[in-house]
């Protein structure tokens, strides 16, 4: 199995650009081979234009300003789809070849801003405008196609005057979340768009047909701040940054009742998904708490992290492998920056999102 984690990094000087400089943004772990691969990251309105034959999509207009503050260099979320890896960054999804890894395109357009998990099939790409709890949808050329932003009372609606800014040269001008839900991971299935809230710690789920939203809850017991969450054989399984893991499932198959349970009468409490806790930091695992705690991937018989990396910490982070049935920790892969480049001048390096290839 070959495993892929982006990851992201931030200078100290946040007016450091060097859009032709290629930045380490990917790790390839196959077996015991580790490998870094590095891509340019055109991010003011000139990088792009100097760059528009490999960027799809829309170039910026004309009289557009600079940063103020220079975002984070490196990739968000990944997407495996057909022979290609689809890489978020702050403003544009690379196309990556999946045997090579070589950089094929670079799609952009103006609802990009702050780019979290991504979701591709055969009729589009989807990516969120994070500030605007705003999902969109663009063609394979990078071009939209459509959008709808999800307000606090859950109503969807469609608004002209989001595409009034190119939000692509805006920077975050605070620390922590933006937008109300802060949605971070997208995944569609048949008619239903589920997005993982960072905010809210549930899912937001989307009908695509009648246009509707609701939330998907869990009895949490524990304090969390999911940030990415995927499906498997039935379970919802999330990363909460501050070092755990929440398994979640429907709460009314017979089966699904934790040991500490004993309700006869289930049908007459009001409950969503009941979730389990896995702590990173319990001595079968790491035996020690991450500082951060990011993308999964779940396959057959394994569970693939990312952790630590948060600013200002040791600039380093990790990719651990555990046994899906009891969680024990199989394979820790670490990735120090002294690797590729000057400490002294890089405030953060953190994984961000793994996926895994046959």
């Amino acid at each position: 199995m070959k495993i892929v984690a982006s990851f992201v990094h931030g200078y100290s000087n946040l007016n450091v650009s060097q859009p032709d400089l290629p930045r380490p943004s990917l790790m390839i772990c196959n077996g015991k081979k580790v490998n870094i691969k590095k891509y340019i990251f055109p991010r003011n309105p000139e990088d792009f234009k100097i760059h528009k034959k490999i960027i799809h999509g829309e170039l910026p207009s004309k009289n557009l300003k600079d940063f103020k503050k220079l975002p984070r260099f490196g990739f968000t979320g990944l997407f495996k789809f057909k022979n290609n890896i689809y890489c978020g960054s702050w403003n544009s999804i690379y196309m990556i070849d999946a045997k090579s890894f070589k950089l094929r395109k670079i799609f952009s357009n103006r609802l990009m801003c702050d780019l979290h998990g991504i979701f591709v099939n055969k009729n589009f790409m989807v990516h969120i405008l994070t500030a605007k709890d705003t999902i969109v949808f663009s063609d394979h050329n990078g071009k939209i196609k459509n959008y709808f932003s999800i307000d606090k009372n859950l109503k969807v609606k469609k608004e002209k005057k989001v595409l009034q800014n190119d939000w692509r040269f805006l920077s975050k001008q605070f620390k922590g979340s933006t937008g109300f839900f802060h949605f971070n991971y997208v995944q569609i299935f048949n008619n239903e768009m589920w997005l993982t809230s960072r905010n809210c710690n549930c899912f937001v789920v989307v009908d695509l047909k009648t246009k509707r939203a609701e939330l998907r809850t869990m009895n949490l017991s524990t304090p969390a701040l999911i940030h990415d969450g995927v499906k498997k054989d039935q379970k919802y399984y999330f990363t909460s940054i501050d070092g755990k893991i929440l398994i979640a499932e429907n709460h009314n198959k017979k089966k699904v009742q934790h040991n500490r349970e004993k309700i006869k009468k289930i049908q007459f409490f009001n409950r969503d998904l009941i979730s389990h806790v896995v702590r990173l930091e319990d001595k079968n695992i790491l035996g020690r708490q991450p500082n951060w705690c990011r993308g999964i991937e779940i396959t057959k018989d394994k569970i693939l992290l990312t952790i630590d990396g948060r600013y200002d910490t040791k600039l380093k982070f990790s990719i651990i492998i555990l046994d899906k049935i009891n969680y024990k920790l199989i394979k820790e892969v670490n990735f120090y920056w002294s690797e590729v480049g000057d400490q002294k001048k890089i405030r953060y390096c953190a994984g961000f999102d793994i996926i895994s290839l046959k």
